[in-house]
C-alpha cells in the first residue's frame, strides 16, 4: 500500500470519528444552554412563590426576570430547531439530546428532590 493509500485509509475514518465527536459535542453543549436556562427559570419561579406577595417590588422583579428567561429559553429552542431540522424527527437523536439535557439538569441547584430522583432514574434507563 502506498503512502497516500494509507494515509487516506486512516485520515478518512480518523475525520469522520472526530465529525461525530464534534457533532456529539455541539448537541451537549446546546443541553447544557437549555438546561442553564431552564435551571434559572425553575430558581426564578421559586423565588416568586417563596415572595410575600405585598412586595410589589421583588414581585414585579423576579416576574421580569421570568419573562427574561422565557424568552431567551424561547430563542434557545428556535435555534436548535433550525440547527438539528430533520434530526428532530429521529428517535435516537431524540433520547441522546433528552439524556444530556437530563444530565445537565442535574447540576440545577433548584431542581426538587423528586424531580432529581426522576432524572437519576431516567438516565439509569
Amino acid at each position: 500500500m502506498s503512502v497516500k493509500g494509507f494515509l487516506l485509509s486512516v485520515l478518512f475514518p480518523a475525520i469522520l470519528i472526530f465529525a461525530g465527536c464534534s457533532r456529539h459535542a455541539g448537541m451537549k453543549k446546546d443541553a447544557a444552554n437549555i438546561a442553564d436556562a431552564m435551571c434559572r427559570n425553575i430558581g426564578v419561579i421559586g423565588n416568586l412563590k417563596n415572595t410575600d406577595p405585598e412586595d410589589t417590588l421583588l414581585v414585579r422583579r423576579y416576574k421580569m426576570e421570568q419573562l427574561q428567561i422565557e424568552a431567551e429559553m424561547k430563542t434557545l429552542y428556535d435555534q436548535f430547531k433550525k440547527k438539528y431540522g430533520e434530526k428532530l424527527k429521529d428517535d435516537k437523536f431524540n433520547k441522546e439530546f433528552g439524556k444530556e439535557l437530563r444530565k445537565a439538569m442535574l447540576d440545577c441547584p433548584y431542581l426538587s428532590k423528586e424531580d432529581r430522583e426522576n432524572f437519576e432514574k431516567q438516565l439509569e434507563e
